[in-house]
């Protein structure tokens, strides 16, 4: 067969998105798999001659040649949109970090699209006001999640809120998460035989150091950041309790989103019957931003201390 038509039939079918395996069509075209190898050579030559950002290469797990386009190598102009909308809306980086972010990020969007998406967010950009200003703050999420990945101990100065003096904490990191513009790290105090982890904000770390000295997860027993997150609320820790209230809001999908272990014990003209597992006391606050549309069930301690804050608001509006 032809050179020329057998380089356009490869050409087509690496168009097409085929995977070109050389022992199959060597056998196709009648030829060697060596000459498949120089067509493929060639169509790589044009590929760079042409300067489309297109390129042929070996996708192993497919076990053949593939062609990228540059919108395989390249985020779309809606992904970079999208990641940008939560970068801005999260709040959590200081405003030379965010301008560093989104600056990289949109490198590795379609040239052609870069300008449209600088001038949307262009608005965004000068008017964004990060939570707290922390230059060390991507720096300090690194050093953490080496220091877990390795499970080595680490040495910390903290400043609770409302006091200028820090304090020094050893602790064994188990995961950094992310909740209401702030990063926290999930912790165990060292020489402490606490059941719950604690929850330190990392923009209020001075320092970190890590210690030569490393614990032992066994692998049924390692932190998972995703489990925890779906039962931590405002991010105050404490033990794992399971709550059952009454909703009768407008939204009873919002309420299943805000708690991710929700699920509907009854729905009757009463409302709809929620349980769900928490960590600690957080779950507090939400519950109170429910206002009239909600009624606490279970447990009944949680059901009392509500009774009580909620008196005691009362009180703040009597004169």
């Amino acid at each position: 067969m032809d050179k020329s038509i057998r380089i356009l039939g490869l050409y087509e079918s690496l168009n097409r998105g085929k995977i070109i395996k050389k022992s199959y069509v060597a056998k196709k075209y009648g030829v060697d798999e060596k000459t498949i190898q120089r067509d493929i050579g060639d169509l790589k030559k044009y590929f760079e001659k042409i300067n489309v950002g297109d390129e042929i290469k070996y996708n192993r797990e497919a076990g053949g040649y593939k062609l990228y386009t540059i919108e395989d190598r390249f985020f779309k102009s809606e992904e970079i949109m999208a990641i940008t909308k939560v970068l801005l809306e999260s709040r959590a980086f200081s405003k030379k970090q965010i301008n560093t972010l989104i600056h990289k990020c949109l490198k590795f969007c379609i040239p052609k699209k870069r300008k449209h998406i600088e001038e949307i967010i262009k608005n965004e950009k000068f008017h964004y006001v990060p939570a707290k200003e922390d230059e060390n703050l991507i720096n300090k999420i690194w050093e953490i999640s080496e220091s877990i990945k390795d499970q080595k101990i680490i040495k910390i100065n903290y400043k609770k809120e409302n006091d200028d003096k820090a304090v020094e904490r050893k602790l064994r990191p188990q995961g950094v998460v992310f909740s209401e513009y702030y990063f926290y790290l999930v912790a165990y105090i060292h020489g402490k035989d606490y059941k719950y982890p604690t929850i330190y904000r990392l923009d209020r770390i001075v320092n970190i150091k890590t210690v030569n000295e490393k614990f032992r997860i066994l692998n049924e027993n390692r932190f998972e950041e995703g489990e925890f997150r779906k039962r931590v609320q405002f991010m105050t820790t404490g033990k794992l309790i399971k709550i059952r209230f009454r909703f009768w809001g407008k939204s009873v999908e919002a309420v299943l989103d805000r708690l991710p272990t929700a699920r509907i014990i009854t729905q009757d003209e009463k409302g709809t019957v929620i349980e769900a597992e928490v960590f600690g006391k957080g779950i507090i606050m939400w519950l109170l931003s429910q206002g009239k549309y909600i009624e606490v069930l279970e447990p009944k301690e949680l059901r009392e201390e509500m009774l009580d804050i909620i008196n005691n608001m009362k009180n703040n509006y009597i004169t």
